[in-house]
């Protein structure tokens, strides 16, 4: 979304800007637009990569980071100082990609803004690894260091950060994201009630609790199925559940990663979102099914209450029979589901974003 709105916003002169040694420089508008093409591409694939290995060979995967390697430096040695020729400009960081390295922000023309998207690995380390939460201690000092302005995707991570950063240097404020995802023309039709749940499976995501849920349903005829659409991640529990559970099987589905449109199709055709998450920095699985319509039962964090609204049905992210009973409400009564549907207001829209982005950043640049 960032590269593409760089190229066709007109209040700025964009510049993309890469890594190179301790430093950052500045990359020709064609690498630019190659960047864009390159996403584009990546995230219309109905089969898209996954991270690190899984599913390709050790000769495969080596000989596409030997790839990935040459294409970098091929652009890499393209680049130059960054140069503002005097004029009033903002080095954006969107992410969280290369704020371990303070040194790289250290000699910026202008203002230096970043987006953050959590503090999980700092304030929930139990469900990363130590070196993450090294990382990203790293990633805060070097806005402590040299940031201008931290612009948070929630009032939750800006509150998180506000509380670790004791007398922030750097003012803040808050940037929903809207949704990615288009509306099909034609949502998928299930043989069965089918429940989607959308991320990455990850421990703070919470999908084995959500498995054993579905384990009892399976107790009774007529269990809804449910469908996992992420990648495969670090909660090997719920990998197991999923890949060895007899009771599970022809009930739940594991897709792994897939494109926009096949994601949007799936979405669109589900009875609901479940998002039993222990800990998240925003909601967006939340803000795709609200946008599609789609009623969403979610863990009653503080994440999700900013972004579920009246329309979501909250539960514990531990209280089993409380997902039981919302999770068969949404299955088996269309009236309550229809309901829930009526009340969903339209979230928020990249649009909006990217108007309130827009102006922030030309009362930084100008400070």
């Amino acid at each position: 979304m960032y590269a593409r709105w760089l190229t066709r916003q007109r209040a700025f002169v964009p510049r993309a800007a890469t890594r190179s040694g301790r430093g950052l420089v500045m990359l020709p508008r064609r690498a630019l637009d190659q960047v864009v093409t390159t996403l584009e591409t990546r995230w219309s694939d109905t089969a898209p990569r996954q991270f690190g290995r899984l599913g390709t060979s050790r000769l495969a995967y080596a000989a596409d980071r030997v790839e990935q390697r040459v294409r970098r430096l091929a652009l890499t040695a393209l680049g130059r100082p960054l140069d503002a020729g005097g004029a009033p400009s903002v080095t954006l960081n969107v992410g969280h990609d290369g704020l371990d390295e303070p040194e790289r922000f250290a000699r910026l023309p202008g203002r230096f803004v970043a987006m953050i998207n959590d503090l999980i690995p700092i304030t929930h380390p139990e469900y990363e690894t130590e070196r993450a939460t090294r990382l990203h201690q790293r990633r805060i000092a070097t806005l402590v260091e040299h940031a201008d302005h931290v612009f948070t995707i929630s009032e939750t991570t800006r509150a998180e950060l506000l509380d670790y950063v004791s007398g922030a240097p750097f003012t803040t404020s808050v940037l929903h994201l809207g949704p990615a995802l288009t509306p099909p023309t034609q949502p998928t039709r299930f043989a069965h009630p089918t429940f989607v749940h959308l991320s990455s499976i990850d421990r703070r995501k919470n999908l084995a609790f959500l498995l054993h849920v579905w384990r009892e349903l399976a107790e009774h005829d007529g269990a809804p199925h449910l469908l996992v659409i992420g990648r495969r991640g670090s909660d090997q529990t719920a990998l197991d559940l999923i890949d060895r559970s007899p009771k599970l099987h022809g009930l739940v589905r594991a897709t792994g990663g897939l494109g926009d449109d096949m994601v949007a199709g799936y979405l669109a055709g589900a009875r609901a979102l479940v998002t039993p998450s222990f800990v998240e920095g925003y909601g967006l699985p939340i803000v795709e099914a609200h946008a599609m319509g789609v009623p969403v039962i979610a863990s009653d964090i503080p994440a999700h209450r900013e972004i579920g609204g009246i329309s979501t049905i909250f539960v514990g992210p531990t209280d089993g029979p409380g997902w039981r009973h919302a999770i068969m409400a949404l299955a088996e009564n269309d009236a309550i589901r229809a309901t829930r549907v009526a009340q969903i207001a339209p979230p928020a829209d990249w649009e909006t974003h990217f108007t309130k982005l827009t102006m922030q950043l030309e009362e930084i640049a100008a400070r």
